[in-house]
């Protein structure tokens, strides 16, 4: 998974992508970061990607879609050689002031040439809604575990 010095939130043992990459390990707090410097709080979300069998998927992304009410980063997901990925989604200030739920959607795509296409030539995927837990800067955010099933077709 793809790091880069972008900020930080820890957690137990993890590594995220910080919607354009950040690392996550230890045990820290949500702060602010170079892409998002007026951030006011985050939420982190992580999980494993694998097919039908549970086997882990590698040459898997995707996103975590929130809508506008969110004001939030929708962060790329980055699924890593063992299926795992993690991502923060900051939120930004808003008028209505800080909020500590959202709803989104975490989507990941079979979008590597190795996977197989549907007809129509899209990739597989697979979606899951999520309401995500944000906490102010400074705070610790609770770790949502998404775990995600891309039903490819077997050759």
């Amino acid at each position: 998974m793809a790091r880069s010095s972008l900020g930080s939130v820890v957690l137990a043992a993890a590594l995220a992508s910080c919607g354009g990459e950040a690392s996550l390990s230890g045990d820290s707090e949500c702060e602010a970061t170079a892409r998002y410097p007026d951030a006011i709080g985050c939420a982190y979300v992580y999980g494993k990607v694998t097919d039908t069998n549970g086997i882990s998927l590698d040459g898997v992304d995707g996103l975590i879609r929130l809508g506008d009410e969110c004001v939030c980063s929708s962060p790329r997901v980055e699924v890593d050689d063992n299926g795992v990925y993690s991502t923060i989604v900051h939120r930004l200030p808003r008028v209505t002031g800080f909020s500590d739920t959202a709803t989104g959607t975490v989507q990941v795509l079979a979008s590597a040439a190795k996977y197989p296409r549907h007809v129509t030539g899209a990739a597989y995927f697979d979606t899951s809604r999520v309401v995500l837990q944000f906490v102010p800067i400074g705070t610790t955010p609770p770790a949502l575990q998404v775990n995600l099933r891309i039903p490819l077709p077997r050759p």
